[in-house]
């Protein structure tokens, strides 16, 4: 029994080599990087996780108007995988999303020229950070 043991985790590990070995509805590893997405655009973040940048809100104070309230820009994503799918919004640069989906993998975005430019130029850079094995 012991060797048959033995035997399961070595072909675990080669399994694992190839395609992952932690169980049903296990997510291939997520890699960390910085994804320059426009609305609608989907940035692959391994073989089954995937997000989706869907749309924005922008309701900031129209140049040379007097606004009682600045207003604010957030983005709105998706994120797909198989272990489910998460909404989540940003609201700005600096501002993080920690996915319930994927433990330990945190969402943030960089402005891309949002500020003077038309709204339907509003991209972003999706930084994906995911902890160290």
């Amino acid at each position: 029994m012991h060797r048959i043991a033995m035997l399961a985790g070595a072909l675990c590990a080669f399994v694992a080599s190839l395609a992952g070995c932690a169980g049903p509805g296990a997510e291939p590893s997520v890699s960390r990087g910085s994804y320059l997405l426009a609305e609608h655009q989907v940035a692959r973040l391994s073989r089954t996780v995937s997000v989706r940048y869907e749309r924005f809100e922008d309701s900031r104070c129209p140049k040379n108007a007097a606004c009682i309230w600045a207003g604010k820009l957030s983005y709105h994503f998706m994120l797909l995988s198989q272990s489910g799918s998460e909404r989540f919004a940003l609201g700005g640069e600096g501002a993080q999303h920690a996915s319930t989906t994927l433990p330990g993998v945190r969402f943030g975005i960089l402005l891309v020229g949002v500020r003077e430019r038309p709204l339907a130029e509003h991209a972003v850079v999706l930084d994906v950070d995911v902890p160290p094995d």
